[in-house]
């Protein structure tokens, strides 16, 4: 298919006619051409292996990056970075990946053991990527679950009534239902201190709070303590039910008196969620004129006829019986609106809708997408109308502007456009019909359009448990690449508008483009030939490592500069020149956890001289969560994650031991261990497990740094550390006295003079106020703390985020009758996961692995991207029978 201009298209009234383009029509698809070539997008989609996971199991992942016109691999940038946030918007965790030998962008996320139970954000970007903002980047929810809800039941019944909140607490235990009253229970909202909550004589416990409307984040976090055991969880707080609006959006931007008009809604709550709504137009004099109701997420059309110099209001009703009186965009007679209509076939018959009092000037047609003009010309017969069918365009957003003879946008309306060239269907042959535990399972994968692909082209395939893990039903690779990717603001669910490689509901999916804003380029200042460039971030091909080296009266003109770079054993050297202004810069690449220092010296080796690095810059913390629903908010029923946090858990302990946080009371009957010394701030509630001297050994660190980088619960920056709750640098205490500002002095302690330590990881267990700090790094020495002399000023430290060496997924292999009949059981959730199932010239490829020992019904997925551009996905399900 032909992706450019020049379609051949049907004029209905008129005849068949072809576009002939003008000098001047030419320079406006050139002007597009241009913006294309200066600044080209990339796109991402991140796939895992499941969308549920249990706190200290591993996130695996692939993240698909492709050229946003084309939708083919794109490689202009060499780094992706992944990153994880906890519902209060605080980074949890961040990897940066490198592609392997086949251009595949795959890596992992470790989840701390404890980790709050709760739906944490996913986000991925390239540093490319953020000359777009962060809005660009892809997001998507992942769910943590907690083992210990096994073990007691949380359930919180919340009140809202404008911005006060009431919660009410109830606990139970799980396994007999009998209340439950926890020694220690406790609440907090972002970036407060927790507040400790005392029960009621029913054992219920109770907090009434405001909700500033500044504040961004409706998220409750619940901290309790039971029978010695943490168990915490973050709760969405929901929206008051009277707290909704709706607006209207009639087709191309306006209603035109005496022309029946499209007109679609959208309504969405306080938590920027849907709301779905009901409702009724009424004209000037109250009549009812038509009803409406939402049909998908809140959005929904209605057809009218509106009169000139009528006024017209909407009456919107709630489910939980919230209203509101919303007034209509006046009618314009002077307006030229586009409007489409779809056939049976989804065939598409544009026509223009002109009022009384319309000017009478000429007007074109322009169809884009993705950067590209697929159609522009001369509106010549304004009664007529343009007929295309879904061959004519690329799958994804397409958007059809009508212009006047200054190339002024009038009116605007968006297509999703669904092209079967685009998909290249993928089907599955299994060795067997059904499979019985621990035997091997064969599948043969082949790709039917086999000029669709290439040796060497591959997809990332996931096997999970069907019956414990859910599927995914919010991101697909289709919805993200050609949906939610081309739209401004968020979108709720939009796999949900897909059904395979069909449209699920084609009048779902056109409110939602009658409602959403295209996002990807200005084109109006693209028609202009005011062209956007991308003046911040280059591309990122290497790492680099630059900073600014200098003297009292400039800079260190000629001097060397050295890096090296140390990883465990591992050694490597660099020697650069600084500029006239005492600049340099390193490309290097190196993987993570490498610490690097550089020193300078002048020309004749003297070092009298100032070295500063520049700090890693990552992107910042807008637009990195998503919105969740609350009890409340008008939530399906979710699936049960009990059996999922069952077999998860027990294979979690069957790998790595018996979580400590899990452990029950036991009598203790060996020799007591050796006394640590213990600092006054330790607090087996707030603070986190304790280094000693022993661990320090064993994990070989050689600097206080790097054995803080190894300490969950602590983010190691380029200019300060802090917890993962916080923006805010943490506080030293060492042997109990108080350090706010100890970044720059790392150096200063022996790591070997270390007795003990541990992380308080806020403020809520501290003795003191520290409002410039949350949480700290509670160190206790042998002998008491004695600083070591400070670095030299020519030499300076960073360990920048590296990238992350690959990680195989093991799954075992029951290749004998002694491993199939073995006492060990194994009760895997992802059974299989491989982030670059490779294809033949064919388009054929095999995958194979052992079954598990539960009988259910086994998922597979498959999501990729061919080198020609062309979608793949499959969804397959394969029987897992009791018996060998």
């Amino acid at each position: 298919m032909q992706k450019f201009v020049s379609f051949l298209f049907f004029l209905i009234i008129g005849g068949a006619v072809f576009a002939q383009n003008s000098e001047h029509e030419e320079a406006v698809i050139g002007r597009f051409t241009e913006q294309l070539t200066a600044f080209p997008h990339e796109k991402l989609y991140v796939q895992t292996d499941k969308s549920v996971y249990l706190s200290g199991e591993r996130i695996w992942f692939r993240s698909h990056m492709v050229e946003a016109s084309s939708n083919m691999p794109a490689f202009l940038s060499r780094y992706i970075y992944v990153e994880l946030f906890n519902p209060f918007d605080r980074l949890v965790g961040r990897v940066k990946v490198r592609p392997d030998s086949l251009g595949v962008y795959a890596g992992y996320l470790d989840l701390e053991e404890e980790l709050p139970e709760g739906t944490y954000s996913l986000r991925a970007y390239t540093r490319y990527m953020r000359n777009r903002g962060n809005e660009a980047f892809f997001k998507k929810t992942v769910r943590v679950l907690d083992p210990y809800s096994l073990q007691i039941e949380a359930v919180a019944d919340f009140e809202v009534e404008g911005n006060r909140v009431g919660v009410h607490f109830r606990f139970a235990e799980s396994a007999g239902g009998n209340a439950a009253v926890p020694e220690i229970v406790t609440v907090r909202l972002p970036d407060e201190t927790a507040r400790r909550l005392s029960p009621d004589g029913e054992g219920h416990f109770k907090w009434n709070f405001s909700m500033s409307r500044k504040r961004g984040n409706r998220n409750l976090l619940l901290e309790i303590v039971h029978k010695g055991r943490k168990y915490n969880r973050y709760y969405p707080i929901p929206h008051d039910p009277d707290e909704f609006d709706v607006t209207f959006h009639p087709e191309g931007g306006y209603l035109v008196p005496g022309q029946a008009c499209r007109v679609a809604f959208k309504a969405i709550n306080s938590s920027g969620l849907s709301e779905e709504v009901s409702g009724s137009i009424f004209n000037s004099d109250g009549e009812e004129v038509t009803g409406f109701r939402s049909t998908k997420f809140g959005m929904g059309f209605f057809d009218f006829t509106p009169v000139a110099g009528g006024e017209y209001y909407a009456i919107c009703r709630t489910e939980s019986g919230g209203e509101k009186r919303i007034v209509l965009p006046v009618a314009d007679a002077r307006s030229r609106t586009l409007s489409v209509k779809y056939t049976a076939q989804h065939q598409m018959l544009v026509s223009m809708l002109r009022g009384s009092a319309a000017p009478d000037d000429t007007v074109s047609i322009l169809v884009h997408g993705k950067g590209l003009v697929y159609f522009y010309q001369p509106w010549d017969n304004p009664s007529g109308a343009y007929f295309f069918t879904p061959d004519n365009f690329p799958s994804g957003i397409i958007s059809i502007l009508l212009l006047n003879g200054r190339d002024e946008v009038l009116s605007e309306r968006l297509l999703f456009n669904l092209n079967g060239y685009d998909f290249a269907a993928c089907s599955a042959q299994f060795s067997a019909p059904a499979y019985r535990r621990r035997q091997l399972v064969s599948l043969r994968l082949r790709v039917k359009d086999s000029d669709a692909v290439t040796l060497g082209d591959n997809i990332a395939v996931s096997v999970t448990d069907g019956n414990v893990v859910p599927r995914d039903t919010v991101n697909s690779l289709l919805s993200t690449l050609l949906l939610s990717s081309e739209l401004k603001g968020f979108i709720e669910s939009p796999a949900a508008y897909f059904e395979g490689y069909g449209i699920a509901d084609r009048d779902a999916l056109d409110a939602l483009m009658l409602t959403q804003g295209w996002r990807r380029y200005d084109i109006p200042a693209v028609i202009r030939g005011d062209i956007a460039l991308p003046d911040r971030y280059p591309p990122e091909k290497f790492q680099e490592i630059s900073g600014k080296s200098e003297v009292l009266l400039g800079g260190l003109k000629e001097g060397a500069i050295s890096l090296y770079a140390m990883l465990d054993s591992l050694y490597s050297g660099e020697t650069t020149t600084a500029d006239d202004k005492g600049r340099f810069m390193f490309k290097v690449e190196y993987p993570e956890g490498t610490e690097i220092t550089v020193q300078s010296l002048s020309r004749k080796g003297g070092k009298h001289n100032l070295i500063s690095l520049d700090p890693e810059t990552f992107a910042d913390d807008a637009f990195s969560t998503l919105p969740v629903r609350g009890a409340g908010d008008g939530a399906g029923a979710a699936a049960d994650p009990d059996a999922y946090v069952r077999m998860a858990n027990e294979e979690y302990s069957r790998k790595y031991g018996i979580r400590t946080i899990m452990l029950d009371e036991v009598t203790v009957t060996a020799t007591n261990p050796e006394k640590f010394k213990e600092s006054k701030f330790f607090s087996p509630i707030h603070a986190t497990g304790l280094i000693t001297a022993e661990d320090i050994e064993k994990r070989k660190a050689s600097s206080l740094r790097s054995l803080l980088v190894s300490t969950p619960g602590l983010i190691v920056r380029n200019d300060k550390i802090t917890t993962t709750r916080s923006e805010r640098p943490v506080l030293f205490v060492i042997d109990d006295m108080n350090y706010e500002d100890f970044f720059d002095r790392l150096d200063a302690i022996d790591v070997n003079s270390i007795d003990n330590l541990f992380v308080l990881r806020d403020n809520t267990g501290m003795l003191g106020y520290y409002p410039n700090t949350e949480g700290a790094i509670v160190i206790t020495t042998k002998g008491g703390f004695v600083q070591k002399n400070v670095k030299s000023l020519n030499i300076d430290r960073i360990r920048p985020l590296g990238y992350q060496l690959p990680a195989e997924f093991y799954a075992p292999v029951y290749e004998t009758e002694q491993a199939r009949e073995s006492s060990q059981v194994d009760l895997r959730t992802t059974i299989y996961w491989k982030p670059n199932v490779q294809f033949s010239g064919e388009g054929e490829a095999v995958i194979e692995f052992y079954s598990a020992d539960t009988p259910t019904a086994y998922r597979i997925v498959g999501e990729g991207v061919m080198s020609s551009g062309k979608t793949v996905r499959l969804e397959e399900e394969v029987t897992i029978e009791r018996s060998y």
